[in-house]
Parts: C-alpha cells; sequence; structure tokens
C-alpha cells in the first residue's frame, strides 16, 4: 500500500501550526539543542542523524536525562539510572499502551479488540512459549524447507536472492508453522497476505499517528490496510476455528488428545473465559504475525548481512553447532547451548540494532522520577539505548564488532542466562523491559538461531557485488536502523 507523502507533510503542517499557537510543557530536564522555536528545526537532524544526537546529549549530560522536540511531543532521553523507573512504571503512571497508541496505532493498523485486550500475550507468554522445545523439531523442518523452497539451489553454483525477500518468507513459514500448522503455514496466498500486511502496519501506523485524534478514525480508514487482510485471513482461519470448536463439543474429553498443539488451539483454550468471536481470534493470529515478522526481519537481515560480509566468522559457528549437536542433538537444549551462535546474533543487535531508543513510555499524569527529574503530562520517555550499547563504561571497546563478545563472557563464568540473545537488561534493549517486555522474545530469539544454524550449516554466503567485509549501509530513518532492504546475497550449497 503506497502512502502519499502530501498527507504526511499536510499532516507535519498543521501539527506545525499547532505548536506554534500552543506552548508545550516541558520536563525539567536540560533541552540538548538551543535552536529557535524550541529546537524544532532539530527535528530534520533527527530524521537521518538520530543516534549521533543522543550520543551528544548523553555526553554534555554526564549520562543523566535531557530532551529533545517530537513531532507529538517533548521526549525525555534517559540513561541507565533511571532504568528501573520505566521498568517499574504503571500504566496509570508511564503507560506503554498509550506509547504504542501514539506510535503505531493499532487500534486502526491492526483492529481494536487487539490494541485494547490483551489477553493472547498471556497465551504467548506461557503456553507458546513453554511449548518451544517440543515444538523446536517441527520449526527447524519448515525452516530448512523454506530455505530450500526459496533458494532452489543446485550442487555447485551460486544463486543471487533478494535478501529481505528470503527473510520475509522463511520468518513466514517457520512461525506459521508454530502459530497454525501444516499444511495452511505453507500456503503461498496465505503466506503471502501476512507477509504483504507486515509491511503496512509501521507506514500506516506512523501516518495516522500524525493527525489531531478527531481525525485518526476517518484517516485510519484511508490508509490502513486491516480490514482487507483480516477479510482475507478469515478465509482461511474461520473454517478452522469453526471446525475446531465443533469437534471439541462432539469429542468432549477425546478433544484433548487429538487437538492440534499450536497457537490457535492454544489461543481457543485460554479463549473460553472472554468469549471471542472466531473473526476476533483471526485479527489476533494477524497481529501477532505482524510481531514475529516485522522486528525479527529486520534484525535478521542484520545479521545475514554482518556474517555475509565477514565469511571467516562461518567456520567458527559451524564448530560451535557441531559441537553442541554432538552433546544434545537436534534439541532446543542444543540451540541453547550454541553459545556463539547466540552471541553472534547479540552483538549484530548491539552494535547495529533496530532502533536507537526502548522502553518508551507516555506520562498520563504528571510524574517525577526518581532522580527528580520531572516529566509532565503527555511527555514521553525513552531509554537512551544506542548510547548506553556503545558506551565504554558499560562494554569494551563498543565501537568494534566483536562477535564472540557474550560467549567470552559466559567462557569466562559468567552467567549464561545474563548473557544470552532472549534476555533483556539494562545494558541490552532489543526487547524492550519491564512488565511490558516482548512476551514473544523467546521465540524470536530460537527462530533467529536457527536461521542462522542452516545457513552456516548448509550454504555458503557472500555479498552480491560488494568486497569482503563491506556491509551495504544502513539507513537511519528518525529512531530506527534500517538494514538495506533492495540489497542480493549470494547462497551456494556446501559441499
Amino acid at each position: 500500500m503506497a502512502i502519499q507523502w502530501s498527507i504526511i507533510l499536510s499532516a507535519i503542517v498543521v501539527l506545525f501550526l499547532i505548536a506554534l499557537l500552543s506552548r508545550s510543557r516541558r520536563s525539567s530536564a536540560p533541552v540538548l539543542t538551543s535552536d529557535w522555536f524550541f529546537g524544532y528545526l532539530t527535528l530534520f537532524r533527527m530524521l537521518t542523524q538520530y543516534n549521533d544526537l543522543l550520543v551528544e546529549g548523553y555526553a554534555k549530560f554526564n549520562k543523566h536525562a535531557f530532551q529533545l522536540p517530537g513531532i507529538r511531543g517533548w521526549i525525555v532521553f534517559v540513561g541507565r539510572e533511571l532504568y528501573d523507573d520505566l521498568r517499574k512504571a504503571k500504566d496509570d503512571t508511564l503507560s506503554f499502551s498509550e506509547e504504542i497508541t501514539d506510535t503505531i496505532s493499532m487500534e486502526y493498523t491492526i483492529g481494536r479488540a487487539y490494541a485494547t485486550d490483551l489477553w493472547h500475550n498471556a497465551v504467548i507468554r506461557k503456553q507458546m512459549t513453554q511449548a518451544l522445545g517440543p515444538k523446536f523439531p517441527e520449526v527447524y523442518d519448515e525452516t530448512v524447507c523454506a530455505f530450500e523452497d526459496e533458494l532452489r539451489l543446485s550442487r555447485t553454483e551460486w544463486n543471487s536472492v533478494h535478501a529481505h525477500g528470503l527473510i520475509l518468507s522463511v520468518i513466514c513459514r517457520a512461525s506459521n508453522r508454530l502459530f497454525v500448522g501444516l499444511p495452511l503455514c505453507r500456503d503461498p496466498v496465505y503466506t503471502q497476505i501476512s507477509r504483504d500486511f507486515s509491511g503496512t502496519v509501521i507506514a500506516a501506523g506512523v501516518t495516522i499517528s500524525l493527525f489531531p485524534k478527531l481525525l485518526k478514525p476517518l484517516v485510519g480508514r484511508w490508509v490502513t490496510a486491516a480490514p482487507r487482510a483480516r477479510r482475507r485471513f478469515e478465509k482461511f482461519l474461520v473454517p478452522m476455528i469453526e471446525e475446531r470448536r465443533r469437534k471439541e463439543q462432539e469429542m468432549g474429553e477425546l478433544w484433548e488428545k487429538e487437538k492440534p498443539s499450536d497457537l490457535l488451539q492454544w489461543l481457543l483454550d485460554a479463549s473460553k473465559e472472554h468469549n471471542p468471536t472466531a473473526e476476533d481470534i483471526t485479527t489476533r493470529i494477524l497481529g501477532i504475525n505482524f510481531g514475529a515478522m516485522h522486528t525479527t526481519a529486520l534484525g535478521f537481515l542484520h545479521v545475514l548481512y554482518w556474517l555475509a560480509a565477514h565469511p571467516e566468522y562461518a567456520p567458527v559457528l559451524r564448530e560451535d553447532v557441531d559441537h553442541a549437536l554432538a552433546n544434545y542433538g537436534w534439541t532446543k537444549e542444543a540451540l541453547g547451548k550454541m553459545h556463539k551462535l547466540d552471541s553472534f546474533i547479540k552483538e549484530c543487535m548491539r552494535f547495529t540494532g533496530l532502533t536507537v531508543t526502548a522502553m518508551g513510555r507516555k506520562a498520563v499524569k504528571d510524574v517525577i522520577l526518581s532522580d527528580g527529574t520531572f516529566v509532565p503530562k503527555g511527555a514521553k520517555v525513552v531509554m537512551n539505548a544506542w548510547s548506553i550499547q556503545h558506551d565504554p563504561a558499560v562494554f569494551y571497546k563498543p565501537l568494534e564488532f566483536d562477535p564472540w563478545r557474550y560467549s567470552s563472557r559466559i567462557a569466562r563464568g559468567e552467567s549464561e542466562a545474563l548473557n544470552s540473545l532472549a534476555t533483556a537488561s539494562g545494558e541490552f534493549f532489543l526487547w524492550g523491559g519491564g512488565a511490558h517486555v516482548c512476551p514473544g522474545r523467546y521465540f524470536a530469539s530460537q527462530e533467529m538461531k536457527t536461521m542462522l544454524l542452516v545457513i552456516v550449516s548448509r550454504y555458503d554466503v557472500k555479498f552480491e557485488g560488494l568486497p569482503k567485509r563491506v556491509r551495504p549501509k544502513d539507513t537511519w530513518t528518525s529512531f530506527s536502523c534500517l538494514p538495506d532492504l533492495k540489497q542480493r546475497v549470494m547462497f551456494k550449497r556446501r559441499e
């Protein structure tokens, strides 16, 4: 879906005039910039140099809180000393849901029930996470099959593929093997709907968020792809849901032994107290598909690019894989013992990352943080994640890419759990933190590790048209660090 830039520009003009005619209440934190009009000229720099701005503020104010203007109000950036303030914050003070609503407008981009009643998150945290071990062979099998189907390699030749499209396809199939099972996870129409929809949510959400509250419903109906995607998804899922509910009624206790083991069924089992319609559950599967694909695909693209630029890392990763498999076989336990594989991905996320901030919260009333910083109602508070993850006081040589940074810590006797990819902490922010830490982080971690395991075990990779040790340039778009979405990567089957 193409978003007309005239819409976005018009909204920016409207918001600019609103800001000009009103005096926004500010935090007591110092303002980084002294530009005219409360620093709004800095917005232009924030579009392409946000990481540099945050590093400047981090250094200038000695890692303490400072603020910058945002399109929707003032943003307070905080350091590690205030990590617990955000981690422990309640939604009636510093609200995660209000921040997400402002950022991607989930009510319009996915659906009202999905945005306002998040009972599915409990299912992801409990039933889905508990099933990752037993279901690992299936997810691994789907990952292997998806790569084989997409790459179509002969025995000896290199094949050039569009990297982002490849990773999206693999993640979509592997995720839906767990979500809805075979054969639907391989249905080309179903998976295309999921991939297409996931690509529209952020753009539509940002567009809607630029408009005043009164206009959001109108703009939402215009720019979102959710209604059409839901209708198309319903053609696949509603009959499945109705059939499973019918079988449960007919089979009684026997259904407990016969029922499928997938996310769709876990949602059905957990939904009895909520009594959702089949259409509501379909919307939740659609939204969970977006959550599973968007961040994971972009994150793993960074991983693939580091590997393609540095093929010398592949033998070390293969040795790590072989050692774990020799001791634990093809199990989730083996994946957990692949410390270098895990470390490689985590370092990609630390060094390159996906966003400069984390754990965004919106103040729903005036708040005073533990260091005395005043945050007015309506302001946004975020962790200065980029600066912390590149701070020499936190990491040794943080401006160097060290693929074995975390596995070396484990080898020195440090905690496996604290240094694992799936762990959120005050120095690693991929998953957020606190009560709203990403509920699917264990599955996303397993998925990325499984993809890297399959690649290093079965293929050689390199860039098309780039010399060794050169990655395609990342693109900074406001808070986000995006890998090159057009880059092609060469694959060859290992002999």
